[in-house]
């Protein structure tokens, strides 16, 4: 099998993000499982309390609060590959706050994974 062209690892590293992204929005659980490796941490303070989640517990606290009906947005502000590891920033608007997220990945056996996910509310401006 040849080797991937660099277009095509940023374009299966960008698909992974939008898994992660659309499976957190719709509470999708066989979308964040294609997005995260079974053993990933989903890291960050809220509201001022370290939440540390397993996947278990990311996928049920996505599919208990789902809300498709509220806007959201998202983008991808960095991104890069080393080798068969990349990091992913994506701004995104999640029921009604912005974060930033910092995506670790992983090629796992050919495919993307998110290993690790830290994420930042950003303070609401009024």
């Amino acid at each position: 099998m040849s080797e991937r062209t660099n277009e095509a690892e940023v374009a299966a590293v960008a698909d992974c993000a939008r898994a992660y992204h659309d499976g957190s929005i719709a509470g999708d659980e066989k979308l964040l499982r294609d997005a995260f490796h079974p053993r990933a941490c989903i890291v960050g303070n809220y509201p001022g309390e370290l939440e540390w989640l397993t996947l278990e517990e990311y996928i049920a606290e996505c599919t208990d609060e789902k809300d498709e009906s509220a806007p959201s947005e998202w983008r991808i502000v960095g991104l890069s590959i080393e080798g068969d590891t990349a990091l992913v920033r994506l701004r995104e608007l999640y029921k009604g706050e912005w974060y930033s997220d910092d995506l670790s990945m992983l090629r796992v056996d050919g495919t993307w994974r998110i290993v690790h996910k830290t994420w930042y509310v950003h303070p609401s401006i009024s």
